[in-house]
């Protein structure tokens, strides 16, 4: 937040507050007045609300009212750091309603498409088409096929992000590198879903962006190792992943039990000379 905003003596302290908590939320956080009031309750429901009628009023607040997929009806709220002069809320998604001719959808890029059964079939452009990953490498760890099912999962975490068969196919192999450098299925989705802009105009463009310029920096891999098949506490060396250990297999007989080397150091420290000697041997 600038100071223009935190300066704002047209705000009340509390609206430049809740305004600033509202800010720092992330994309799609479940937050209304209610809830404020019940995080905040010496202010009280009455106070919270004429906080947020302030920030209406000087247009950094805005509420969408819209009927989903699902034909349920929601409320979007829109926060900005800087007043809006003009302020268009996102396409509204098409909500269900009767079959009746010429009751079309406003987008039609994501209507439904029935056979003569009445059946509900996925349009060839629809997020939900299967991504085919190439043939993996060897090597590759599985890598583009979970990189091909992270980009199919998109358009279900925010519909702007809906990306066609051919598009989640050009962008695996993006997604895959993130993989290879020990990032998580989780941190690539944060980082592709949170923070969006108001509009989307090319989802592919978006996500090619991200992936390129967000990409991390290899992660350091540890070793891993193995406990020894018999039990006996030890572990096998690092590129040994099952069996038994040294010890294990030549037996205690077999392995020759180190010497400890006294040097010949007189004066007043040489017995603790001897005494550190034998500890490095043991």
């Amino acid at each position: 937040m600038g100071n223009d905003v935190l300066r704002n003596r047209g705000l009340s302290f509390t609206a430049r507050g809740i305004l600033g908590y509202l800010l720092s939320l992330p994309d799609g956080a479940d937050e209304d007045v209610r809830k404020l009031a019940d995080k905040n309750p010496i202010i009280g429901r009455d106070g919270i609300k004429a906080a947020v009628d302030e920030l209406i009023e000087a247009r950094y607040y805005f509420r969408h009212t819209y009927r989903n997929a699902q034909g349920q009806v929601r409320t979007a709220v829109y926060v900005f750091d800087t007043p809006q002069d003009s302020f268009t809320p996102l396409p509204d998604l098409p909500g269900t309603g009767p079959a009746t001719p010429g009751a079309a959808g406003r987008l039609p890029s994501v209507g439904k498409d029935l056979d003569s059964k009445n059946e509900t079939k996925t349009p060839p452009s629809s997020p939900a088409a299967a991504v085919q990953p190439r043939e993996e490498r060897e090597g590759d760890g599985g890598q583009e096929s979970e990189a091909a099912r992270l980009l199919g999962r998109l358009g279900s975490i925010d519909s702007r992000l809906a990306l066609s068969a051919k598009q989640a196919t050009a962008l695996i192999p993006l997604a895959a590198q993130w993989l290879h450098r020990g990032a998580t299925i989780a941190e690539i989705t944060d980082a592709l879903t949170q923070g969006l802009p108001p509009r989307v105009y090319s989802a592919a463009k978006l996500i090619s962006d991200r992936l390129g310029r967000k990409l991390p920096a290899p992660r350091r891999q540890w070793k891993s190792y193995t406990d020894c098949a018999k039990d006996c506490g030890r572990l096998l060396p690092a590129e040994q992943d099952s069996g038994i250990c040294r010890h294990c297999a030549l037996g205690p007989a077999d392995i020759p039990t180190p010497t400890a080397t006294v040097p010949d150091i007189g004066g007043p420290n040489a017995a603790w000379h001897a005494a550190r000697a034998a500890m490095r041997a043991a």
